[in-house]
């Protein structure tokens, strides 16, 4: 029994002495004065009676008083006690997840980090079971989880916003609890070997608007208390902002590495990736090739039909580009009407494919010619001369008629 139900048991008990005092102490003069009409009738012994009688009850009254007070006095500080007990439990977890969801602005690395956490919390008496969602316009996405099988994890990948439980608290931002799975007609997603439980679903908000939705899971049938709701509910606001900041900060870097305009990676990528690339190919002497590309006549293009036109060519090379390039590939949106790719684990014949294709498929796609230059690593080359000799291959291409793929000397 917790501090603060012993005192709200002990306040009736206490009232109940001082009154049986009262009235015994009542009883007693009584009777005493009975006797001394029937026996003795003197009226001075009487007032004597009367008096005494007085003097004893206001002393029992006063005495009952200052033990009220004191009572009082004690509930008072055991309702702080308790009070501050809760807070201070309240702190350590909004401070145990403030430390965790602090470690890191990666998405990928927040998400797990988020449930670990909340679902090795003692608070909330929860399963190690659980996810999160992230809206995506009317749809939510299953970013994170933990403990699923297969056959939830195929259920849950083309959620709605209003889907189940998890689509109910996206919808109207509000926490949701569940008793039982199996009783509760808004769960409607179901699996087979589902076992009962219950849950506690909380809408992630950033500015108050619901970004996702954190799922909990709860052993079935177990009520949680409003003090654990309210909880929960700071903490899904936290969280909320932790996702948020973390996907402005990937957005800003993406954008800081990225050209604007056709999204391939710009100059300040290329320094980065092209360092560690040809570290890479020096040390273990592997292959690393590099292709310049030129848009033909883009100047006069643009002087004819305008930069608008100018912007939509320069967006459809780009794509032509990562047609005909892998995910390992790097292609870079150098200045201007140039384009770069660095092809790791590529030689100079196999260089050569690559641009001739991209030569193909732009050509096909917007009409437009483009010449290329490439380059290859060898032993000798540093890492600045790789780009200056694919650079004189692209010139060597221009001045042999454009529209051509030239290699290096």
């Amino acid at each position: 029994m917790s501090d603060s139900h012993k005192s709200d048991s002990s306040r009736p008990r206490l009232k109940l002495h001082i009154f049986s005092l009262a009235l015994l102490w009542t009883l007693v003069f009584y009777v005493g004065f009975l006797w001394n009409i029937f026996h003795e009738g003197e009226n001075t012994v009487l007032v004597v009676y009367i008096l005494l009688w007085l003097t004893g009850l206001t002393g029992i009254i006063l005495v009952g008083k200052r033990f009220w007070e004191q009572s009082q006095a004690e509930e008072k500080l055991i309702r702080q006690h308790t009070e501050l007990k809760s807070l201070n439990s309240k702190l350590e977890v909004l401070y145990e997840v403030s430390s965790a969801i602090g470690r890191t602005l990666n998405l990928s690395e927040l998400f797990d980090i988020i449930l670990t956490t909340i679902t090795g919390l003692e608070q909330f008496d929860v399963v190690r079971k659980g996810g999160i969602f992230i809206i995506k316009g009317d749809r939510m996405e299953l970013v994170s989880h933990l403990g699923h099988p297969e056959s939830f994890l195929d259920l849950h990948k083309d959620m709605k916003v209003g889907d189940c439980l998890c689509g109910l608290a996206a919808k109207t931002g509000e926490i949701i609890i569940s008793g039982n799975s199996g009783s509760d007609d808004r769960h409607t997603v179901a699996y087979p070997g589902m076992i009962a439980h219950g849950h506690i679903i909380v809408p992630l908000k950033a500015w108050e608007k619901v970004i996702g939705v954190l799922y909990l899971y709860l052993p079935a049938n177990i009520n949680m208390d409003n003090h654990k709701i309210n909880l929960i509910r700071s903490i899904g606001s936290q969280i909320g902002g932790a996702i948020e900041n973390a996907r402005l900060y990937e957005e800003t870097k993406s954008l800081s590495l990225h050209d604007t305009l056709t999204g391939l990676a710009n100059r300040r990528f290329l320094d980065i990736v092209f360092e560690r690339s040809f570290a890479r190919a020096k040390r273990v002497n592997r292959s690393l090739s590099l292709i310049m590309l030129d848009i033909d006549n883009f100047k006069a293009y643009n002087d004819t039909y305008g930069h608008s036109e100018g912007d939509r060519i320069l967006t459809n090379i780009a794509n032509a580009i990562l047609e005909e390039t892998r995910e390992i590939d790097l292609a870079v949106r150098y200045g201007g009407e140039e384009f770069l790719v660095l092809l790791p684990e590529t030689d100079l014949t196999s260089a050569c494919e690559v641009a001739e294709r991209i030569r193909r498929t732009s050509e096909a796609k917007t009409g437009i010619t483009v010449s290329l230059g490439v380059s290859s690593y060898h032993n000798e080359i540093q890492k600045e001369d790789l780009v200056v000799k694919a650079d004189d291959a692209l010139y060597q291409a221009k001045q042999k008629g454009k529209n051509r793929v030239e290699v290096s000397a």
